[in-house]
């Protein structure tokens, strides 16, 4: 009777899983049908403004220079042990001084770091990698080829592959989000954090359910769920729509000294305009509910959190949620004039926090609890 009473017990128990697997999956797909309707007017204006190039896009044919040059670093090319993917990076400074691994956000690629490459070459062997999918880095095809524990893994294998056990790690925006949770799953390997506008995810997990305006400006997330539709949509108008968030005076970099020009701009449509190409960084958004935290997740290594003050898609009032996922030192600074591009937009001023934070003995920072 027991044994038929617990084989009865996990039939219930397996199919209630099922159904509430399917019911998340329901609301998930609802929500980015909803997102999606959300941005007819947007689109709209759009057609009205150019209606004759609404439907038109086309790959850039000719790489610009800066994206190829050799003024922030050498390039250079690793094949990673776990999956033998090729990653593209460019790299500055000795081979013999510590570590710092750049990681990028969407729908950047290691052009985004050039500040960085430029001041941190003196001290530190200083390399900003093209994650999977994006620039010169290979790009499998599958979904499941971006899930959290593949990314995770390529980011082991790189600092291993560079030749090193340990790195100073640094990450902006999608790069933000895999600094943050490697730093919790392999803190050996991880001497100190830097974060950029990219929140802890246990703690934007927190602040979104109880900030409905947070969650509306997230609405993208949902709206890449979709198959096709994402990328029909950010390839309308010759990719305006990629084009825009960089560029614009509201979305984009604040800074008059360090707006982009449309050599830099193509730096960052180069890549991602070539055909295909935008599917493998919007996988990295389909698998994102695959590993969403629901419980915290303690950071044990230094950290430096920095946000630009004007970010369009994240809201500066979540900063504060991080400290109690934070257990050792932990500095904060908000950018003022400074737009989610923040290493890009205000780099003396993120450069000069940087380094005071990696100079300053880890007795002498603010402990988070």
């Amino acid at each position: 009777m027991q044994i038929y009473l617990s084989r009865l017990l996990l039939m219930v128990t397996r199919t209630a899983l099922r159904v509430s697997g399917v019911m998340f999956w329901i609301l998930v797909y609802t929500a980015a049908l909803l997102s999606a309707a959300s941005y007819i007017p947007d689109f709209m204006r759009l057609v009205v403004r150019r209606p004759f190039r609404f439907f038109y896009w086309a790959p850039l044919k000719t790489a610009p220079h800066c994206l190829m040059s050799s003024t922030h670093g050498q390039h250079g090319y690793i094949r990673i042990k776990h999956s033998g993917i090729r990653f593209h990076y460019v790299a500055s400074g000795d081979k013999g001084s510590p570590l710092m691994l750049l990681l990028h956000g969407f729908p950047e690629n290691w052009y985004s770091w050039r500040y960085q490459l430029d001041e941190f070459s003196n001290g530190y062997r200083t390399v900003a990698v093209d994650l999977r999918g994006f620039g010169s880095s290979d790009a499998p095809p599958d979904l499941r080829d971006y899930k959290i524990e593949t990314l995770l893994q390529d980011v082991q294998d790189l600092i291993l592959g560079l030749g090193y056990t340990s790195c100073v790690l640094v990450g902006h925006d999608w790069g933000g989000t895999l600094a943050w949770t490697f730093s919790v799953r392999y803190s050996h390997m991880v001497t100190r954090l830097i974060v950029m506008n990219a929140p802890h995810p246990s703690a934007f997990h927190d602040y979104v359910l109880l900030h409905p305006s947070q969650l509306f400006l997230s609405r993208y997330v949902f709206l890449f769920q979709l198959p096709i539709l994402p990328e029909i949509l950010l390839s309308m108008c010759d990719f305006e729509h990629i084009r825009r968030p960089l560029t614009d005076p509201t979305l984009g970099i604040q800074n008059k000294e360090r707006k982009l020009n449309k050599e830099e701009t193509d730096a960052f449509l180069y890549y991602i305009s070539q055909k295909g190409a935008l599917t493998p960084p919007l996988n990295y958004y389909r698998n994102i509910f695959g590993f969403f935290p629901v419980k915290a997740q303690d950071v044990l290594v230094p950290t430096l959190l920095l946000w630009g003050e004007n970010d369009a898609f994240l809201e500066a009032d979540m900063v504060p949620e991080m400290k109690q996922y934070i257990h050792a030192p932990f500095q904060t600074a908000i950018i003022s004039n400074a737009s989610h591009w923040v290493q890009q937009d205000q780099p003396q001023e993120v450069n000069g926090i940087m380094r005071q934070f990696l100079n300053s003995d880890t007795e002498a920072l603010q402990w988070a609890h």
